[in-house]
C-alpha cells in the first residue's frame, strides 16, 4: 500500500512540474510555435512559386545533408539542430533562425511537391505520399525542434536577466530558474527527437511504402 501511495505522490509531483515549466514557458513556446508554422507557411510559397530556386535550394540540402537512415545517424543529425537551438540561445537571435530555417525547409519541399510531385526510380512522390513518409517521426521531431528553440529563448532571457542584473548591481540568483527550465526543455527535445529517430529508422519508410505503394530504400 505505501508503495501505490508513494507512486501516486510521485505521480502528483511530475504532473506539477510540468505544469509549471509549461506555465512559465508558456509565452515563448507559443513564440516558437508561430515562428516555425510562419516559416512553414512561407516555405510553402516559396517552394510553389519559385520553382527554379526551390529545386535547387533543395538538391542542394539533398547533397549536404545525406544521412543513413539509422537511428544513431539521425538522431546525431538532428540533436545537432537541437544544440544549435539551445546554445544559440546565448546570442539570442540564434533559436529564432533555426526555428525558422526548420519550418522554412518543410514547407518548401510541400510547396514544390504542390506542382505535381517528383518522378524517381522508386515511383512518383507527391505531397500526400511525402506527408505519410513524415508523419510517424514528424509528430515527435517537429515538437522537439520547437520545445528546442523555446529552451534556447529561455536560455536568451537568463542572458539578458544576468547582465540586467550585472549592470544594476543586482542578485544574479533570482535568474537561476531560467537556467534550470532551459535545461529541462533540452531534455524533453532530446528525449523527442531521440524516439522520432528510433521511428524514422524502423517504422517511417516501411509503413510509407505500405501505404503509398512506393519502394523507397529502408536503408
Amino acid at each position: 500500500m505505501s508503495g501505490m501511495i508513494s507512486d501516486n505522490n510521485l505521480l502528483v509531483k511530475l504532473i506539477s512540474y510540468f505544469k509549471g515549466l509549461y506555465n512559465r514557458n508558456k509565452t515563448i513556446l507559443v513564440i516558437s510555435i508561430v515562428i516555425y508554422f510562419a516559416s512553414l507557411f512561407v516555405g510553402i510559397m516559396v517552394g510553389y512559386f519559385l520553382l527554379g530556386f526551390t529545386r535547387n535550394f533543395l538538391a542542394y540540402l539533398a547533397r549536404e545533408t545525406n544521412v543513413e537512415l539509422t537511428t544513431l545517424s539521425l538522431f546525431m543529425h538532428n540533436l545537432q539542430a537541437v544544440f544549435l537551438s539551445y546554445f544559440g540561445g546565448l546570442i539570442i537571435i540564434i533559436p529564432a533562425v533555426a526555428l525558422a530555417f526548420n519550418g522554412f525547409i518543410y514547407g518548401a519541399f510541400i510547396g514544390f511537391l504542390l506542382h505535381g510531385g517528383i518522378s524517381s526510380n522508386y515511383g512518383v512522390l507527391t505531397v500526400g505520399d511525402f506527408i505519410i513518409y513524415t508523419l510517424p517521426h514528424g509528430i515527435l521531431e517537429i515538437p522537439g525542434f520547437i520545445i528546442a528553440g523555446t529552451a534556447g529563448f529561455r536560455l536568451s532571457t537568463l542572458v539578458l536577466g544576468v547582465l540586467k542584473s550585472i549592470i544594476k548591481e543586482t542578485s544574479i540568483t533570482v535568474h537561476y530558474w531560467k537556467l534550470e527550465d532551459s535545461f529541462a526543455l533540452l531534455i524533453i527535445a532530446v528525449i523527442l527527437i531521440f524516439i522520432a529517430a528510433i521511428i524514422e529508422a524502423n517504422i517511417t519508410v516501411s509503413l510509407g511504402n505500405y501505404i503509398t505503394g512506393l519502394h523507397l530504400p529502408i536503408h
